[in-house]
């Protein structure tokens, strides 16, 4: 599969961690950066977040549970490059549970 430019880059301008410098989602930021097409993105966005929120976690530390939940993810969806996955990664290690 190939990767989905436009999916890429509406993850990492949703889960942003501009400009408090802490990742969180941004519904704003989408709208403004698509437009009318931020509606059709966001579901897909929200999605994709929960998904990576929900994946079970091993006895690991931040570093490595990071790493394993951006590695199920790849895997579940290779339409991600890598630096929409490294976003998905941060913002699920930073609401580390």
């Amino acid at each position: 599969m190939s990767v989905d430019d436009l999916l890429s880059r509406a993850v990492r301008v949703f889960v942003t961690r501009e400009p408090h410098g802490f990742p969180r989602p941004d519904p704003g930021g989408l709208e403004e950066e698509f437009g009318d097409a931020a509606a059709g993105l966001r579901p897909r966005l929200e999605a994709l977040v929960t998904e990576m929120m929900e994946l079970p976690l091993q006895d690991e530390d931040l570093v490595a549970g990071t790493r394993a939940a951006e590695a199920t993810m790849s895997v579940r969806h290779p339409e991600l490059d890598p630096d929409a996955m490294a976003a998905l990664g941060f913002y699920d290690s930073y609401c580390w549970r």
